[in-house]
């Protein structure tokens, strides 16, 4: 007899699209770590008085499907369940599937074309020809055709897998320039771009003539404000000083923006045992807690916990035909993968560990004459969290003594691809530096409490970039 080894354990998720009911699509792979996923039952021993001791009678009285899932953060990973933990989607600037090479110097598309711009840097994917996946800047868009310029295209008619999107924008020879907080530009018209006020930006191209020459101006920064000419940025570099950027065409990346939302986005997630083929499936789950952890000597994690309807037990997979392959991005370590921690705008200190924690609030909703729940119930998006750092001034203890107000951000990167996650107003709790022994770091800690920041409507926000250079 075969015994069921957790080596053997899959785990596959689909996105619902009506809540409990599984949809008619493949499953998709989930890296994880760890899961707890389980269908929990509850009975309740008869009270019935019997002359002889014993125990007339046990019922079934209710269920639960619930657990966590543990992921090694991973570029694109973990993005469904971001999604589902944040309530919202993943806002693209311009992002286009089933796109052709219609001419050798224009993507063709069946509509939304406009949402290309004169001076975006695209990207196409997908393609069989090597060269339609390259790096263009756009020179023109109308709704069915995006215009680039530079290494000519080889045509090639539509397919479903064929995408281009807007990864970032280049200017002219010379046109953008550094000033005091931010860029400038003569031609390029930064409000057509599709930016969005607190979005991060990484300045920078690879090669010496999309870079600028001061080397402190290539790093990243947010989006503070924007003119046709004029880009504030706040979080700048440090030592970012004035450069004209003459005789070079600066690149800038940007990616999307995912914001706390609304909208109640379930999976149905299934756990595959493949060497006693017996699969477990989960639906309904919702994320109840979303938690992002930074350590030192650690790989990155994501954990999310789940509440769902009920769960189901077959011996294949539940999704539509094959499952699909997850993603193969490295995974990302809290030494050289974090490229960047800010508080209040500059540098952070030294940290030691951080966490940064969404609680939706959750809730089983029962009815009588339903195993299960019958729905799920939707609370606030508490933002919260720790902090960790080693005790170096007393800038960051102040700030929790006048109960001043601050931010918090940080860079995960790894093979030109980037996270990075911002909790654009926060309070300090819980304050108190540990000085309690000999021979050892005096630390400080705090609990983090996010609030609704007034510019950007969201109290936690992560941008995901797809490729940069800075």
């Amino acid at each position: 007899m075969t015994i069921g080894d957790t080596s053997r354990v899959a785990l596959r998720l689909v996105e619902e699209t009506s809540w409990g009911e599984l949809p008619d699509l493949p499953m998709r792979a989930l890296r994880a770590k760890s899961q707890s996923l389980d269908f929990t039952l509850r009975h309740v021993a008869s009270e019935e008085f019997r002359a002889d001791r014993q125990v007339a009678d046990v019922a079934r009285v209710d269920a639960g499907a619930a657990g966590s899932i543990g992921m090694e953060l991973s570029y694109g990973a973990p993005d469904p369940l971001f999604e589902a933990g944040m309530f919202g989607r993943f806002q693209a600037v311009a992002h286009l599937t089933a796109a052709a090479a219609t001419t050798t110097s224009a993507y063709g598309v069946a509509a939304g074309g406009t949402a290309f711009a004169e001076g975006h840097l695209l990207r196409g994917s997908g393609f069989a020809e090597p060269g339609n996946n390259g790096l263009h800047r756009v020179a023109s868009a109308t709704g069915t055709a995006v215009t680039v310029a530079g290494t000519p295209l080889t045509t090639a008619g539509s397919a479903p897998t064929q995408a281009i999107r807007a990864v970032g924008f280049e200017g002219a020879d010379g046109d953008i320039g550094a000033v005091a907080g931010g860029l400038e530009s003569s031609e390029l018209d930064f409000t057509a771009l599709g930016l969005v006020v607190g979005q991060w930006l990484a300045i920078g191209g690879a090669a010496s003539g999309t870079r600028f020459a001061a080397a402190a101006n290539n790093g990243w920064a947010r989006v503070a404000g924007i003119g046709a000419h004029a880009l504030a940025l706040d979080h700048l570099p440090e030592d970012w000083t004035a450069d004209t950027g003459t005789g070079r065409t600066i690149r800038v990346f940007f990616g999307d923006v995912l914001r706390c939302g609304v909208e109640e986005i379930s999976h149905a997630i299934e756990r595959a045992h493949g060497d006693i083929g017996q699969v477990l499936l989960f639906r309904g789950q919702m994320v109840r807690l979303l938690r992002l952890t930074l350590a030192t000597g650690r790989i990155l994690e994501a954990s999310f916990d789940l509440v769902g309807r009920d769960a189901l037990r077959g011996t294949a997979s539940f999704g539509t035909g094959d499952p699909l392959p997850a993603g193969t991005a490295p995974v990302m370590n809290a030494v050289g993968d974090v490229v960047l921690v800010r508080e209040g705008g500059g540098g952070a200190g030294i940290i030691r560990q951080m966490t940064v924690e969404l609680d939706n609030n959750l809730r089983e909703v029962k009815a009588v004459g339903t195993l299960g729940n019958v729905a799920i119930g939707v609370g606030d998006a508490a933002v919260g969290g720790s902090l960790e750092a080693y005790f170096q001034d007393g800038a960051l203890y102040d700030k929790y003594l006048a109960g001043t107000e601050t931010s918090l951000a940080f860079v995960a990167a790894a093979a030109g691809q980037a996270y990075v996650v911002t909790l654009p107003r926060v309070k300090l709790a819980g304050g108190r530096i540990e000085a309690g022994s000999r021979n050892a770091d005096c630390v400080l800690r705090f609990e983090l409490m996010g609030l609704r920041c007034p510019v950007t409507g969201t109290s936690l926000q992560i941008d995901r970039l797809p490729e940069f250079a800075a």
